[in-house]
């Protein structure tokens, strides 16, 4: 039982996963910002980005690649 116990507390104890969630919270803030900077700051060249993928998918005789 003090076998169990100290196993317990143990984990409780424990930090690996920590660096973990640090690591996936920074991917996660990185990402929004990316997806926030492209739709926000450049909607522009977003949009004509867009515009030419959706050429060459419903014509790909106008695809320049």
């Amino acid at each position: 039982m003090l076998e169990i116990y100290n196993g317990l507390k143990g984990l409780l104890r424990s930090e690996r996963g920590q660096d973990m969630v640090e690591y996936a919270l920074i991917v996660v803030i990185i990402s929004v910002v990316i997806v926030l900077a492209t739709i926000v700051i450049l909607p522009g060249a977003f949009a004509t980005w867009a515009g030419g993928v959706r050429d060459c998918v419903t014509t790909p005789g106008s695809c320049p690649f």
